[in-house]
């Protein structure tokens, strides 16, 4: 009885503090977000410098958040390396990626000056020591130390980005993350090695009370950090009886967790990291009594099945190939490189270097990476996930908890069956019957996708950041914002990707998607290419097997029902690459969509000259609004009823322009804004739904 009111009051408790700690959160974010600031900040760690960027960790009244500052020399980049540890008055403002729960504010720095040492503190300790174990692995030469740091600390930041999309890709990107594996060898290391030296039981678990929380901030007080040296604390220091099963100690750290923090519920790192590990010790059972082969087997499946409905909601994709990879990662990494990692690190500590164990570590890292790249081979074959209803989460999470019931018991058929069951619910049964046209929130740029009710697609521009000098393209509108939406809508191919015209912010994210998805074919205004691009252009294609088309002899295709005709609109005289770009009307079920690139009011009076389209459904306005595009005249004779505006907030073109808005607005057509709305996808049935509300 008592029991079960822990478990109904606990969750209420939790979920008013998360309420009240939002409402708070948000207000507060809302405010910072309005203004700029000149303030006093302390550097927390040493900065990484990249593509002519500072970025690191600062505290601002007594609250961490990543800050961003652009160098304006080289010699910035010398003196700015050694802030850490020092307090400067800093002017800048607060920005936000997505206006989303689980959003971060980071600071975009102007200015930083009147630097001063500040006193000493644990944290301020604890990054120098980090920086000194970065810089004895770099001066060893030991390979990837930024592995070697992630699987001590849990930091990924030291890693090259392309080798933790490998790790993410083969599913094995939790056993970066720190877990009680990583808790259980440090416990068996300095358990060892004490006992060696013949010191008593209760000296050991003394020394295990103290370095264990230390650990824990050692690791930026990551939750799994926290979830597994609390219950191994707990295991220590409580008689089995009090406990009777390590799942109580789970519960029990759970809740402790949850009434102190309860936006904890919405970290992905500690859904994962409790599902996981309750998936695992709700089995023990099955675990207990099998041989070691069969219980990498088991732990394995179980593992994927927990991490299932958090990789389909926030990923909408599953690993599946974590299930073979996981079977040589997970005991390769628990009984090999984890074990090693650490035993290194405190050699680190040592006046010397011993290296027959550093040539050891860089072999088995060597084997680490060389499997990677084999795994990665089976992983062109992917699980997508299409966004998924609340409704459809629940009975899915519900299946998974049959399925591992099943599994404890051995029901090896009815397992297959329900897991059969939940293939069905989250990959088949959500797909949209509906004709969709989504434009991307990709900042100042382009990005709109079509798409059929058989997934059939077409992605008309792919947006991009313009770059500074020296500065080299990290395509994170490509990772963050187009892929996840391609996904999300169950797109696993392109059938025809259009460039209107050779512009970073139309095709900046190019490179990147060819290699990401498949496309089967590439439109482009040939004539409006560098030479030297469009000699990239073709090799890239030849080597991913696309083919690359120029939109004049392409008049028209259709994909399904729907019909595309690729307008010449373009000026081929013209020095301005904009009056180059392609006009694509899309016709489908009496739905006219017209999308104008970055077309000017030029390109706008050769469309009225020779084509006669009448009055469209939706416009994609040109040039994200600027007053070169949308006439009077080419307004007032195709009269949208809906207009799209790609743009970025606060940009500093300061676009869209009120002229081009006022027009628009003379013609009674609704003005939708990825500024204001962020991705809009319109539903294209006789009554259009944008973002699922009718219009």
């Amino acid at each position: 009885m008592v029991q079960f009111a822990i478990i109904l009051i606990v969750p209420c408790i939790s979920f008013i503090l998360f309420h009240q700690y939002l409402n708070h959160t948000m207000t507060y974010q809302k405010q910072l977000l309005k203004n700029s600031f000149n303030t006093q900040a302390y550097f927390i760690n040493k900065p990484d410098i990249k593509n002519h960027t500072l970025s690191g960790m600062l505290s601002i009244n007594h609250q961490s958040y990543k800050y961003y500052y652009y160098l304006k020399n080289d010699a910035q980049s010398t003196y700015y390396n050694q802030l850490y540890g020092y307090s400067c008055n800093i002017k800048g403002n607060f920005k936000t990626v997505d206006e989303h729960l689980n959003s971060h504010l980071y600071v975009n720095l102007e200015s930083i000056n009147s630097c001063r040492a500040s006193h000493s503190t644990i944290s301020n300790f604890i990054e120098r020591h980090k920086q000194f174990v970065l810089t004895q692995l770099n001066e060893r030469h030991v390979r990837t130390s930024g592995k070697i740091i992630a699987l001590i600390t849990g930091d990924t930041s030291k890693i090259d980005e392309t080798d933790l999309e490998k790790v993410r890709e083969i599913g094995i990107y939790h056993l970066l993350a720190i877990s009680g594996t990583h808790i259980g060898a440090i416990i068996g290391l300095i358990y060892y090695l004490l006992n060696r030296f013949q010191f008593p039981l209760a000296l050991i678990k003394l020394i295990l009370f103290i370095l264990l929380p230390v650990y824990t901030l050692y690791t930026d007080l990551a939750p799994s950090a926290i979830r597994a040296v609390s219950i191994a604390l707990l295991i220590i220091l409580l008689p089995k009886q009090i406990y009777k099963q390590s799942i109580h100690l789970l519960a029990l750290v759970f809740m402790i967790s949850t009434l102190i923090n309860p936006a904890y519920i919405y970290n992905i790192g500690f859904q994962f990291s409790y599902l996981i590990t309750f998936f695992i010790l709700f089995s023990l059972p099955v675990l207990e009594n099998a041989s070691t082969v069969k219980c990498t087997l088991y732990v394995t499946v179980i593992a994927q099945i927990g991490s299932f409905i958090i990789s389909a909601i926030y990923f909408n994709q599953i690993q599946w190939i974590g299930v073979l990879s996981n079977l040589f990662f997970v005991p390769f990494y628990a009984c090999c490189l984890l074990p090693l990692a650490l035993f290194y690190f405190l050699t680190l500590h040592f006046p010397f270097e011993i290296i027959p164990l550093t040539k050891i570590l860089n072999f088995v890292t060597w084997i680490h990476d060389v499997t990677v790249n084999l795994f990665m081979k089976l992983a062109t074959i992917k699980w997508i996930i299409p966004e998924l209803s609340s409704i459809f989460i629940t009975i899915t999470v519900l299946l998974l908890v049959i399925t591992v019931i099943l599994l404890v018991h051995k029901q090896y058929f009815s397992f297959s069956v329900v897991m059969i069951i939940v293939l069905i619910i989250t990959t088949i049964l959500p797909k949209s019957s509906d004709y969709k046209l989504t434009m991307l929130n990709v900042g100042q740029g382009d990005a709109l996708l079509f798409e059929t009710s058989q997934r059939e697609s077409v992605l008309i521009d792919t947006g991009g950041a313009l770059q500074k000098p020296g500065e080299h393209p990290n395509h994170m509108l490509a990772k963050k914002r187009i892929m996840p939406t391609l996904k999300k809508h169950g797109v696993k191919k392109i059938k025809y990707l259009i460039i209107t015209h050779p512009h970073v912010d139309h095709m900046g994210e190019l490179n990147y998607l060819i290699n990401a998805i498949k496309i089967e074919n590439l439109i482009i205004n040939q004539h409006s290419f560098e030479i030297n691009l469009l000699k990239l252009l073709i090799k890239q294609c030849n080597e991913n097997e696309i083919k690359l088309l120029d939109f004049k002899k392409v008049p028209q295709f259709f994909i399904d029902e729907a019909k595309f005709k690729l307008l010449d609109t373009t000026i081929p005289s013209s020095e301005d690459l904009n009056e180059h770009s392609i006009v694509t009307l899309i016709e489908y079920n009496g739905i006219k969509i017209l999308l104008m690139g970055d077309a000017t009011i030029h390109n706008e009076s050769e469309l009225l000259r020779k084509y006669n389209i009448g009055k469209v459904d939706i416009l994609k306005v040109g040039h994200h609004g600027s007053k070169t595009s949308t006439s009077y005249a080419f307004i007032n004779n195709i009269k949208p009823r809906i207009s799209l505006i790609s743009v970025a907030k606060k940009n500093r073109y300061n676009l869209p322009s009120i002229e081009v808005v006022k027009r628009l607005q003379n013609a009674y057509s609704k003005i939708y804004m990825t500024s204001q709305s962020g991705e809009i996808t319109i539903s294209l049935k006789t009554h259009l739904l944008i973002n699922g509300q009718p219009q």
